[in-house]
């Protein structure tokens, strides 16, 4: 996203890329207080509560737990986590619904040679499934176009769709006459029954973990939080828990977005989501350094590759602050600069650069031209943690005005 702030002709300087769990959470935190039981915000923002964010959107469900501080600030307290399990999972049981209906090879062929109809399809259970509830007692109504019969008829000589829904596993639960399938209550709520499993199974499993066991609220928004049966299978798996749901819930990202352009202070703690540090040349110990990775600079042996850790994934990190200040030092008496390899692993303990799960990220180099003290020459290096984006600076050792910085991706 942040590189095609060029194409846009969005000054890079004056874009902040919000994560979506802290925004909607600022959106929560602004909301009115109330205390009525059903959808109660009384005291959940108070200093020291922790409540977890359940950011349930089209694709996918990222959960993640924050703590209020006592500046009024939010800290994440774990790392964001979740999986596939959004609105589209609904969306794909009413495919399967279909392919049980008509057949793979037929729902395939009407999909390749009809993609405005299957959209148009698509958009009508859109429409459809915010009014599927628990308390659905009507039958549920799909206009399907006539091209998916056509497609039918050709595949299958002789007869017609409606037979296909007549010969189904279905066929007490629903009907289909010409263009309109109408299908049971009770059949329309199965429709969700995967995607809320997954929801609730992980949240389950979450709340089994110590650092998450004193959470008494949750904040479930995004715009498949919208929909009554995600609602009500939360709240009735989590009876014991405060489940907040904001009126328009899935505009919270996009208002709470807002709230943190104007209010970046109000994010002061973020996890790690990767392991950060720099790549270094140590000199060569054979008790400990492979023989693969050694070097010879100057008749001196060394190490290369080594992945010096700043940072490491899982480690709470303050937002706006310096982490873990390191000092480098040259190697050559007449070197006149020192770069910085900078880079990325998915591991807590990496070795070398060259260790799996490894990204580089980028290069930062500090002049370094006064040679007058030989080897005894170096940098500060520290890194910064702000937005979603880690500044990395540099400076001499000996002249303090001496400093670079660039600008890397927090979220590796």
């Amino acid at each position: 996203m942040g590189l095609s702030t060029g194409t846009a002709c969005i000054c890079r300087e004056r874009l902040v890329i919000a994560l979506e769990p802290e925004a909607a959470s600022l959106f929560c935190m602004h909301l009115p207080v109330q205390k009525d039981s059903v959808n109660s915000t009384f005291g959940v923002f108070k200093s020291g509560k922790k409540y977890m964010v359940v950011d349930a959107g089209g694709g996918t469900v990222d959960i993640t737990v924050h703590e209020v501080r006592d500046n009024g600030s939010v800290k994440e307290l774990n790392k964001a986590n979740g999986g596939d399990w959004g609105g589209t999972k609904v969306d794909a049981s009413f495919k399967g619904l279909l392919v049980d209906i008509v057949g793979k090879d037929v729902m395939e062929t009407f999909i390749s040679k009809n993609k405005y109809d299957f959209l148009h399809l698509m958009r009508d259970f859109e429409v459809k499934k915010s009014t599927i509830n628990p308390e659905l007692n009507d039958r549920v109504t799909f206009t399907i176009p006539v091209s998916l019969s056509e497609t039918f008829s050709e595949k299958n000589p002789g007869s017609i769709i409606t037979d296909a829904a007549l010969n189904s596993k279905y066929k007490i639960q629903l009907t289909w006459k010409k263009d309109k399938l109408r299908i049971e209550a009770k059949l329309a709520r199965t429709l969700f029954d995967e995607s809320c499993k997954h929801i609730v199974d992980h949240l389950k499993e979450l709340f089994m973990h110590p650092s998450v066991k004193d959470v008494s609220s949750i904040l479930l928004v995004g715009g498949f939080a919208e929909s009554p049966m995600l609602q009500s299978v939360v709240r009735e798996a989590f009876i014991n828990k405060n489940v907040i749901i904001p009126k328009e819930a899935g505009l919270a990202v996009l208002k709470g977005a807002v709230i943190c352009g104007h209010e970046p202070q109000n994010i002061s703690g973020r996890i790690c989501r990767y392991t950060y540090g720099v790549k270094v040349n140590n000199k060569f110990d054979g008790t400990i350094h492979p023989h693969f990775k050694k070097i010879l600079h100057n008749n001196i042996e060394y190490c290369d590759d080594i992945f010096n850790i700043h940072v490491r994934v899982g480690q709470i990190v303050k937002v706006g602050e310096p982490q873990v200040t390191q000092t480098y030092t040259v190697i050559e008496a007449d070197q006149k600069s020192i770069e910085f390899k900078i880079y990325t692993s998915k591991n807590t303990e990496p070795t070398f650069v060259t260790d799996e799960g490894c990204k580089y990220l980028g290069t930062l180099t500090i002049d370094m031209p006064d040679t007058s003290k030989g080897t005894n020459r170096g940098a500060i290096v520290h890194m910064t943690f702000s937005g979603t984006e880690i500044t990395v600076t540099a400076v001499d050792r000996d002249n303090p005005e001496r400093s670079v910085s660039t600008k890397v991706d927090f979220l590796g």
